[in-house]
């Protein structure tokens, strides 16, 4: 005789597989009842882990998720290593310039002169504060055709690959001179980039001119709107009769804006990339573009710096303009990543006293989207 379990009653002429079916699907229940009452907090982790690899990582979402933690810590180790990398810089002047002074440095030893190259050089000293996961050399290679007495340049970006995944994607450069090829091979990495060349030093037809003879063979030249020229200078002041710095193609004068002033007028709230080689005029102009708060809604700048024995129009700029320069885009957010000295000078019997460098805004996307960046 079988035995039911109370609260069933068993039914008169009930077989014995019918109970057995009984007792198994209760024990069932009870199985799944206990799994989900000892284990709730895993369902829950899974279920937060699921939804967030669904949206993109906002500062919301780093700051109020566990499962993002790896990428607050990263970030965190990253400022720490900047404060650490500024920290070194700071010793170092002290320990090697004279009268442990960046501007008594300059006086007494100018960059012009040999001893200014004697180890630990500018460059040394002033060296990157932060890292970058994935950063490329972009441009400098242009059509079979190009005529090489004019060096072609490239520049460093951080993860140049995350552009295609960004819908927003604006990018100024500002001097061109004989080189397009920067500006062709960010439209190469993202079609849908907004790309705006700006140089008062030349003329539209001449800008096209170049853009046709460096693309790589067997491609189209990039055109309008995707890219766009415009005869206008970055400086420190909107004028229309701007003389500092080192003016290309026998100019006297040129027409100047702030970059507050251009976006406002381009119509842009925020740019993804920033290039600027404008001859000298970087120490006024982007210490400018910090206070406005222009600075800060850069994600990415690429910066060539000018400095005495790179070329005749540089002899005033030295280390102490540097520190300052590098201190104040540092305020704004920017984090240098790379810097690489433009041998081109040397070869003309020069000093290596220009630069490339590179910087993050540690607060854009190529560096909060990315756990490990």
């Amino acid at each position: 005789q079988i035995c039911c379990i109370p609260l069933l009653k068993c039914p008169h002429g009930a077989t014995m597989a019918a109970h057995w079916a009984a007792i198994a699907l209760l024990a069932i229940g009870l199985s799944v009842f206990l799994l989900v009452q000892l284990f709730p907090a895993q369902c829950a982790v899974n279920t937060e882990s699921k939804n967030l690899r669904q949206q993109p990582l906002s500062r919301e979402v780093l700051s109020s998720s566990g499962s993002s933690q790896c990428l607050v810590d990263a970030l965190s180790a990253k400022e720490a290593d900047h404060d650490a990398g500024v920290a070194l810089r700071r010793q170092l002047v002290q320990k090697w310039a004279p009268e442990r002074s960046a501007d008594a440095w300059d006086a007494l030893v100018p960059m012009d002169t040999a001893a200014a190259w004697n180890s630990p050089t500018v460059w040394d000293i002033y060296a990157p504060t932060y890292g970058c996961h994935r950063p490329l050399h972009v441009g400098g290679v242009g059509s079979s055709a190009w005529d090489n007495s004019f060096p072609l340049e490239s520049k460093a970006v951080c993860n140049p690959e995350q552009l295609s995944r960004e819908q927003r994607c604006v990018i100024y450069s500002f001097g061109v001179g004989w080189d397009t090829t920067f500006e062709i091979s960010m439209l190469r990495f993202a079609p849908h980039c907004k790309v705006r060349v700006f140089d008062p030093t030349t003329t539209a037809e001449k800008f096209w001119q170049l853009v046709k003879a460096q693309t790589p063979d067997g491609e189209e030249p990039p055109r309008a709107p995707a890219l766009d020229f415009v005869l206008v200078g970055l400086a420190a002041e909107t004028s229309e009769n701007y003389r500092e710095g080192m003016l290309w193609n026998n100019k006297e004068s040129i027409n100047v804006m702030t970059l507050a002033d251009i976006m406002k007028n381009q119509g842009d709230d925020a740019l993804t990339i920033l290039k600027v080689d404008i001859e000298g005029s970087e120490r006024t102009a982007l210490p400018q573009s910090v206070q406005s708060g222009a600075m800060a809604k850069v994600d990415q700048l690429l910066l060539e710096v000018h400095m005495a024995g790179c070329e005749s129009g540089y002899s005033e700029h030295g280390r102490g303009k540097l520190t300052r320069l590098l201190d104040t885009l540092e305020t704004a957010g920017m984090r240098s990543f790379s810097n690489i000295p433009n041998l081109v000078p040397v070869s003309k019997g020069n000093y290596p006293g220009c630069a490339e460098y590179s910087f993050v805004n540690k607060n854009g996307p190529f560096v909060t989207r990315s756990c490990g960046v």
